[in-house]
């Protein structure tokens, strides 16, 4: 039997890959700038701002009244400070406020579930015979409707970017900063369907610089779901680590 300290570190080595590379393809990384931001029009002002979070409050309703969301996403790891860009696709669900999964196409059968109550980082692509299962709430940061859309104006302060358009959609930029610390992101850029109210494009900025961003299209509200949509099962063989191998427990195969 493997001791429980050497479990804790692996474990601490699975979570740092998973949230710096589950996002990544094999072979994407690359040193590549960061894609600037479509050029906006418009920004500023009290009005403006005002604005930008009327609408983000009727997306957080749209948002948290509907049934069920599905979606296609691209996504893309920006660190700065090492000049590299993962890039990765997929599709997105999500039901309520507490199930969500990202299922990647690229790379293939690497997953990010939350079944409502656990959270299941799987990346076959980067940590092989290996799956992190965490609380939901350590998800925070990967669930949009908890991360941005809950609360918005106690927990924001919202400033306008303006107007400008992705993929032939008109949509309205924002900059949210947390008013309190601690959160999962030290500030966000999303970017909203002026018409539809959905989430086009969502930007995450960390403590560390790290930058991530979720491009969605396809967007369908109350969309048919898979039965299994939420669900994860550990292939066989593969080995879990949970939370209390992180904290210097034991991991459970």
């Amino acid at each position: 039997m493997r001791p429980a300290g050497a479990a804790a570190r692996r474990g601490a080595r699975l979570a740092l890959a998973l949230a710096c590379a589950l996002a990544a393809a094999p072979g994407a990384l690359a040193a590549q700038p960061a894609q600037a931001a479509p050029a906006a029009k418009g920004a500023g002002g009290p009005a403006a701002d005002s604005a930008a979070l009327a609408l983000l409050e009727r997306t957080a309703k749209a948002y948290q009244g509907a049934r069920t969301l599905r979606a296609e996403f691209t996504q893309a790891l920006v660190n700065p400070r090492t000049r590299t860009d993962l890039r990765s696709r997929g599709e997105f669900l999500q039901q309520g406020s507490a199930k969500f999964a990202f299922r990647f196409s690229e790379p293939p059968e690497d997953r990010i579930v939350s079944d409502g109550s656990v959270l299941w980082l799987y990346s076959p692509s980067t940590a092989k015979g290996q799956v992190l299962k965490m609380p939901r709430a350590a998800g925070a940061g990967l669930d949009l409707v908890t991360a941005v859309l809950r609360e918005p104006a106690k927990r924001f302060t919202v400033t306008a970017l303006g107007d400008t358009s992705l993929d032939g959609n008109g949509v309205r930029a924002m900059r949210l900063v947390p008013r309190a610390q601690g959160g999962p992101f030290q500030r966000a850029v999303v970017w909203l369907d002026l018409k539809s109210a959905l989430v086009r494009k969502a930007e995450f900025t960390e403590a560390s610089g790290l930058v991530r961003t979720v491009t969605f299209t396809r967007i369908r509200t109350g969309a048919a779901l898979p039965k299994d949509a939420f669900t994860f099962t550990p292939p066989a063989g593969v080995r879990v680590i949970d939370q209390a191998a992180l904290l210097g427990g034991s991991a459970k195969p």
